[in-house]
């Protein structure tokens, strides 16, 4: 019942998802099980110590360079979480390895220092080979930067603000699932509310479509009607779909077909009205 509930509130509009990173607060989703990779050996770990306690003696938080990962070093990283926002638990996962090596960014910056510039290219490399953006890499944080910004941070359910942080940086460098490219593209410019809705809004079209053009003999209902009967059956439907066997379409070019089974229930939508009424007396 409670899913039933959240999932109707998405669906109205009334309530945003929440996004997979609240504003910095960092989510560890490891501890002792290290990114592995090919060439990963005992020796990338102590150079990763190394490269973190170089780091923080530069800021000045830590004193002495031991080459392990010690209480001091600890000590010097929870301070360091401390003062970016991060969640602090002594741990150097992806957002504070991001926070450690990327500066934060936004358009109204008035200064910008060579290594700002460097990562705003790296940033924009990343928002244009990936279709975000088709601004050419400048260095300079404009307002259409800005815009991809915001488009991939409604991609990725991210605080779209514009402004490219710790959480945003951990995601642009490769924290994140591949994006369906059939997937229409408008969905980088809405946000997560609106999304839902138009979302819904194809759900009753395509109701509507199967109820107009059933092949099953019988009296069309009024426009009225017909669209209280789809918009009623948009909060009902997901949850028979999940319950069927029915395989969605993935194939890149044909991205509506995953509404197909929409159009069966405007077909029968006289026996699943029936169905239901039965059900609930």
């Amino acid at each position: 019942m409670n899913r039933a509930f959240r999932s109707l509130t998405l669906l109205l509009g009334l309530k945003q998802p929440k996004p997979y990173f609240p504003e910095e607060k960092q989510i560890c989703v490891f501890n002792k099980r290290p990114i592995l990779y090919r060439g990963f050996t005992p020796n990338s770990v102590q150079d990763s110590i190394d490269e973190l306690q170089a780091h923080l003696q530069t800021q000045g938080i830590l004193a002495n360079i031991s080459g392990k990962f010690d209480l001091e070093t600890e000590v010097a990283v929870i301070e360091f979480q401390k003062k970016n926002n991060l969640q602090v638990d002594g741990i150097v996962g992806p957002l504070s390895w991001a926070c450690l090596f990327y500066p934060k960014l936004y358009r109204s910056q008035k200064e910008m220092s060579s290594e700002s510039q460097d990562a705003v290219k790296e940033l924009q490399t990343i928002l244009q080979e990936e279709g975000f953006s088709k601004k050419q890499p400048d260095g300079y944080f404009s307002r259409e930067t800005e815009r991809g910004v915001k488009r991939f941070q409604r991609m990725y359910g991210l605080k779209d603000d514009g402004m490219v942080g710790a959480a945003t940086w951990a995601v642009l460098l490769g924290m994140r699932q591949k994006i369906d490219r059939g997937f229409p593209r408008i969905v980088y410019f809405l946000s997560p509310q609106s999304w839902f809705m138009w979302e819904q809004f194809l759900m009753i079209c395509f109701i509507l479509l199967g109820i107009y053009y059933s092949p099953i003999p019988g009296e069309t209902p009024k426009l009225s009607t017909a669209l209280a009967t789809a918009y009623g059956l948009t909060c009902i439907v997901p949850f028979l779909l999940e319950c069927l066997p029915i395989r969605q379409s993935k194939q890149p070019s044909l991205p509506l077909l995953r509404y197909a089974p929409y159009v069966l229930t405007g077909i029968f939508w006289k026996p699943i009205i029936a169905f239901l009424g039965t059900l609930f007396n």
